[in-house]
């Protein structure tokens, strides 16, 4: 299998990286976990953010509308208020998610480039989830 997960910029790969990688790989693996280890805590907080699935459920209606009202949320996830306002200021803490107020009342909340990538990661890990599942069942 040659399951390989790249980033890339401007038509330029800036990262590629196997899921099985070969010995030859390992060195770069290697210096992208030493980078992953200088900025854990980041990443830790993002995860845990998106590990609740409220907040996930908010921050996919928030990808999907693109801008949301804190109410729009609260009944969209079916969630307390109190509930949708913890998980909306730890997003914004993170700089997952803006906060717009266009008008006193009118408050709105959209996924930030953070936010949005961090959503596309979790999609990325169901397709490779998918995607070994597959190669498992091929045996």
């Amino acid at each position: 299998m040659d399951l390989r997960i790249q980033l890339v910029r401007n038509g330029k790969v800036i990262l590629d990286l196997p899921i099985e990688p070969e010995d030859e790989e390992m060195e770069q693996l290697h210096g992208e976990m030493d980078s992953l280890e200088r900025d854990l805590a980041e990443v830790q907080a993002i995860n845990d953010v998106l590990s609740n699935e409220t907040r996930f459920r908010m921050m996919c209606e928030m990808v999907k509308r693109s801008d949301s009202r804190f109410s729009e949320l609260m009944q969209r996830v079916d969630a307390n208020q109190k509930i949708v306002s913890e998980g909306l200021r730890r997003m914004v803490k993170q700089s997952m998610v803006h906060r717009v107020e266009r008008h006193p009342r009118e408050v709105y909340y959209f996924p930030s480039r953070l936010g949005f990538a961090s959503f596309l990661a979790c999609l990325t890990m169901r397709r490779i989830m998918e995607e070994l599942d597959n190669d498992e069942q091929d045996f």
